[in-house]
């Protein structure tokens, strides 16, 4: 096992609290921010929402993209993982429009981010294979994201019992984690700041937890299929025993 697979476990037991604090849309910056200077009228809230993105970009991305080695990225991850989940629910708090269709917004932070890992050929195409599964964790990442809000929704109204709390908390977890480690990819790109070899094995990995957050929410929402399927009377639904031979196929040969 790995150091950073070996992490990535430790650090969901010694943050929990990331659980309570489920990721509303990967909130993204435009790909190359514009230096704004801010006069005397401009809005507060302009003024702190450039603050906790510079916040983000010098001292979590960057830190993390600039580590020497796993083990420095490991134990730099644990310490900013806390902040970086504040920072982003933060920001979503800030710049969320009640009069936008939050889906539409998760879509638009999908394909935005999703454009920037194609039109990469500096980073991801170091190492082999790192552009196909860059994509793929991002699509899983995307449907985990809306099967975690529709647990989330089971769990509101009572339809999904509390066995399913579990499965929800890790969800959020693992999605909270892969994002974190996807931020950092689009910071590399972005930027041009390049991480080792052995540092951009290491957040492909943690990107990859986004499969671990389907399956946990897979998990979660099961209890939900298997009473719906409860209801079906499925003898009604196959041909009585005298519709055709024991021998012969219903379906013809």
């Amino acid at each position: 096992m790995s150091q950073c697979v070996a992490d990535d476990k430790e650090t969901a037991h010694k943050f929990p609290s990331a659980l309570y604090v489920y990721p509303k849309f990967p909130e993204e910056p435009p790909s190359r921010p514009a230096k704004k200077r801010y006069r005397a009228h401009s809005a507060p809230k302009d003024k702190v929402i450039s603050e906790y993105r510079k916040e983000l970009d010098a001292s979590i991305f960057r830190l993390l993209v600039t580590a020497q080695s796993n083990a420095q990225f490991a134990e730099l991850r644990h310490e900013v993982f806390p902040r970086f989940v504040e920072l982003s629910n933060l920001l979503y708090t800030l710049i969320a429009r009640p009069s936008v269709d939050s889906d539409l917004l998760v879509t638009a932070a999908f394909d935005h981010i999703g454009q920037r890992l194609a039109d990469d050929n500096w980073l991801l195409p170091r190492l082999e294979g790192a552009k196909d599964e860059a994509r793929f964790c991002l699509e899983t990442l995307h449907r985990a994201h809306f099967l975690i809000e529709d647990v989330r929704a089971a769990l509101k109204q009572g339809i999904l019992p509390n066995e399913s709390l579990e499965g929800y908390g890790s969800a959020i977890y693992r999605e909270w984690w892969s994002i974190l480690h996807l931020r950092c990819i689009a910071f590399a790109i972005t930027h041009k700041v390049a991480p080792t070899d052995e540092v951009l094995g290491c957040l492909l990995e943690g990107f990859r937890h986004s499969v671990m957050a389907y399956a946990s929410a897979r998990s979660a929402i099961e209890p939900k299929f298997s009473d719906e399927y409860a209801k079906i009377d499925f003898a009604r639904l196959t041909p009585d025993d005298g519709d055709y031979d024991a021998h012969e196929s219903p379906f013809g040969a």
